[in-house]
């Protein structure tokens, strides 16, 4: 029984942090549906419209590592499937992701601590004290 309860701790203890919050329509932790590629007149193959979205991590060039992760990703931890950045000469870190239509949760992961982004205003509560930041496509 002690090691079952121990097992529990631990594997409830080892969730990203905003795991779980806002993953799809029901804020599971579904992953995310395939892309549609949106065609010139604006229609798709019959899946969601994307787009495309960059991002710009700057004051971190001493970092080894950048990542994105949110609810698109599952809250993975780490590079792929989280999306990994590459380091510019200027140091700052950048990268970009396809969006599916809709509202999306995320944070960068800097050397293996989560941040939200701190260019972008549009945060909402993780749920373990912290911030998730907020983006929206819509394509």
């Amino acid at each position: 029984m002690r090691l079952v309860l121990v097992l529990l701790l631990t594997v409830s203890a080892c969730r990203p942090p905003g795991h779980g919050r806002g993953g799809g329509d029901d804020g599971g932790d579904d992953p995310k549906p395939d892309a549609a590629v949106v065609s010139p007149d604006g229609t798709t193959d019959g899946a969601p419209a994307t787009c495309t979205k960059a991002f710009r991590l700057e004051g971190h060039g001493l970092a080894n590592s950048v990542a994105l992760t949110g609810s698109f990703v599952s809250w993975a931890g780490t590079a792929p499937p989280a999306v990994a950045f590459t380091k510019g000469g200027d140091g700052a870190w950048t990268g970009s992701h396809d969006f599916v239509a809709g509202m999306h949760q995320y944070k960068y992961i800097v050397d293996g601590s989560w941040i939200p982004d701190p260019t972008n205003p549009n945060q909402i509560d993780d749920g373990f004290g912290g911030k998730n930041s907020v983006i929206s496509c819509t394509p």
